[in-house]
């Protein structure tokens, strides 16, 4: 039997074969769900944010899949200034989570300045070869460290993970920001250092 145009068709094995058992219009190669790619599973995490108060100070938590980043940091909460220098670092953020492991080891130390929020950042990687974690695993990992400037007083480190959570969730930072009454990020300019 052939189709008006002369081709054969498939058999109806070969497209149940193909077929989503979730979402049967959809064949398996492109589906989400078949390929472990759908919100929320382990490849696509679904990241959120909870605004709260602690000592009456407002602070919000970012969520994966509503709950934890990992395991090993039960909440990656903070308050309006280190949301402030997370968004004025957003494109650096971007740029360490989806580079390769080799790249982020070979990561250029920058600074950045935010003229709004009257920030300078200095972000650079750093390894840290005797990490353990709770379960006694050690971690061989470059992290991204940015420290505002003048002082180190002011400073924070993430892995890929965190910089991913917070590069999806930057709009509702930018908005809770805002229904803090405090200003986003603004006027930001990059510099690589050793140029």
């Amino acid at each position: 039997m052939s189709t008006s145009s002369g081709e054969k068709p498939a058999s109806k094995h070969v497209l149940t074969a193909e077929r989503c058992p979730k979402n049967p219009s959809m064949p398996k190669a492109f589906c989400s769900h078949c390929q472990g790619t759908e919100r929320g599973t382990a490849n696509n995490p679904k990241f959120s944010i909870r605004p709260g108060y602690h000592d009456c100070w407002p602070v919000v938590e970012i969520l994966k899949d509503g709950g934890p980043i990992h395991i090993y940091d039960q909440h990656f909460r903070f308050g309006i200034r280190k949301a402030q220098l997370l968004l004025s670092c957003i494109t650096v953020l971007g740029e360490f989570w989806k580079s390769t492991e080799k790249e982020r080891k070979d990561f250029r130390p920058r600074l950045i300045e935010d003229e709004r929020g009257r920030l300078t950042v200095f972000a650079f990687a750093e390894m840290h070869p005797d990490f353990e974690r709770s379960d006694r695993q050690t971690i061989d990992h470059p992290w991204l460290r940015l420290r505002v400037l003048p002082s180190d007083r002011e400073k924070i480190g993430l892995g890929v993970m965190k910089c991913r959570a917070v590069c999806a969730v930057a709009g509702d930072l930018r908005r809770w920001l805002i229904s803090e009454g405090a200003p986003p990020p603004g006027n930001i300019r990059q510099t690589i250092l050793g140029d």
